[in-house]
């Protein structure tokens, strides 16, 4: 009996089919292994409670007089949503502008026209009248600790915001540490049998390098506690070129609960905060400056890769 055989053409696009299929469902698992995870800004008040298909959502109110700021580590993706408020009575069209900063950088606008009421959403409060559609803005945030600023250009309409981070693996790099220019003050911390070279720097004493691009720095500080200290400490650094502020940072940490000074038993150091900076090409020289009281410790390190270019 002769059994039918089957073109090499067709079993070939049946195997393109199947590993397409593979594929795809692949990259939605891959998807869906993705959680957002939802930010509350810093020192924010009682959020505005917002129902859309069935579901609650908490969102912050946005001001004309003060920033908004929200801190997230990355890398990853930001989304922020954004709702204005319709009162009782309001017109039915309103348009929104909102200024946003990260890390102090460069302004940018959110420009919103022509939104209107949403028709699946409602306030939980009904006697806040009704929240218009959804219109929201996706920042991407590099790796370390970042710091985004939100501002309304005007005070009306009132706009609530709400946060949603969706975090993504970061590439695997070794790192060299870099030699500040002198003078220096060396400090080295003690993490299990890892010793760590820091070096110590303040307003008055700040922290200088010299490096050549491309490439990207990527900077460690630390806090320095008196012993007893609880809670947390905020602080705030900036990178300068030839007395410019190119980047600046707000970052916060508490008493590290692993690493201890290997010469000084009276100060703890605070836990490590990372931030990452990209430098352009050519030589650049780049000055650390805390903006508060007290000293920080600073650790600074490239990409071995690219040492070649004669760091």
């Amino acid at each position: 009996m002769n059994r039918r055989q089957i073109p090499k053409k067709t079993l070939m696009r049946y195997a393109f089919a199947i590993l397409t299929t593979i594929c795809v469902l692949a990259a939605s698992a891959a998807h869906a292994k993705t959680k957002r995870v939802e930010l509350k800004p810093k020192d924010a008040s009682n959020g505005i409670a917002v129902v859309n298909l069935g579901k609650t959502r908490t969102y912050y109110p946005l001001s004309s007089k003060r920033s908004t700021i929200v801190e997230v580590k990355g890398p990853g993706e930001l989304r922020i949503l954004t709702r204005a408020r319709f009162a009782p009575k309001a017109k039915d069209e309103f348009d929104y502008r909102i200024i946003y900063e990260v890390d102090g950088a460069e302004a940018h606008l959110l420009d919103v026209e022509g939104v209107t009421r949403s028709q699946d959403a409602k306030y939980k409060d009904g006697a806040l009248g009704n929240p218009g559609e959804s219109k929201d803005l996706k920042i991407k945030i590099g790796r370390g600790y970042h710091t985004i600023e939100l501002t309304l250009r005007d005070s009306l309409p009132r706009v609530a915001a709400r946060y949603l981070f969706a975090p993504r693996k970061q590439k695997k790099t070794k790192w060299v540490a870099l030699s500040p220019l002198s003078p220096v003050d060396p400090v080295d911390l003690v993490a299990g049998e890892t010793t760590s070279h820091y070096y110590r720097f303040s307003d008055e004493k700040s922290l200088k390098i010299e490096i050549i691009g491309p490439t990207e720095l990527r900077i460690l500080t630390r806090v320095e506690n008196s012993y007893d200290m609880k809670g947390r400490a905020h602080y705030r650094l900036q990178i300068k070129q030839k007395g410019q502020v190119v980047q600046s940072f707000q970052l916060s940490s508490q008493r590290s609960e692993t690493a201890t000074y290997k010469n000084n038993s009276k100060l703890v150091p605070g836990k490590a905060r990372e931030v990452v900076f990209n430098v352009p090409k050519g030589r650049q020289q780049y000055e650390f400056v805390p903006l508060d009281k007290g000293t920080l410790l600073g650790l600074i390190m490239f990409p071995q890769k690219d040492a070649k270019l004669g760091l």
